[in-house]
């Protein structure tokens, strides 16, 4: 094969590989909505809506989130926000079916999980959730 069949071959498999990631993430959900279960043991008294992160030490994505998670609920006296490390509570990963961190949990007051989060997600999406987890008490 000489060099230029060969680089055609190499610039084929980057474009195809490349169209694939973009099909995979784009049909990877970051942001799940009804995911049942009850966690009354991780929602924080008195709050409407608990944000559980579960985080790992090696997680640099989990330093943004911890951030944008704790401006909400510094903004907003009626959200909490908890961090969870798996290696400490590996029964909560599995129960959720963790396999990546950051993954939020979005508890309504009730200590429902209203939706997950995944990755390092916008302010925006963290506060739509929120709100949805606020609307599903309000009409429950």
């Amino acid at each position: 094969m000489d060099i230029v069949s060969a680089l055609v071959v190499i610039a084929l498999l980057l474009v195809g590989a490349t169209a694939l990631g973009v099909v995979v993430r784009a049909r990877s959900a970051r942001v799940a909505s009804g995911c049942g279960g009850d966690e009354h043991d991780l929602s924080v008294d008195g709050a409407e809506v608990t944000l559980v992160q579960l985080s790992s030490p090696v997680c640099s994505a989990c330093v943004a989130m911890r951030r944008v998670l704790g401006e909400l609920a510094a903004d907003d006296a009626t959200v909490a926000h908890r961090e969870l490390d798996v290696t400490d509570h590996a029964d909560v990963a599995q129960r959720h079916s963790v396999y990546s961190t950051p993954t939020t949990l979005v508890l309504d007051a009730e200590g429902r999980v209203r939706s997950r989060l995944i990755g390092a997600v916008r302010p925006d999406e963290v506060r739509r959730a929120v709100d949805a987890a606020r609307g599903a008490l309000v009409t429950a």
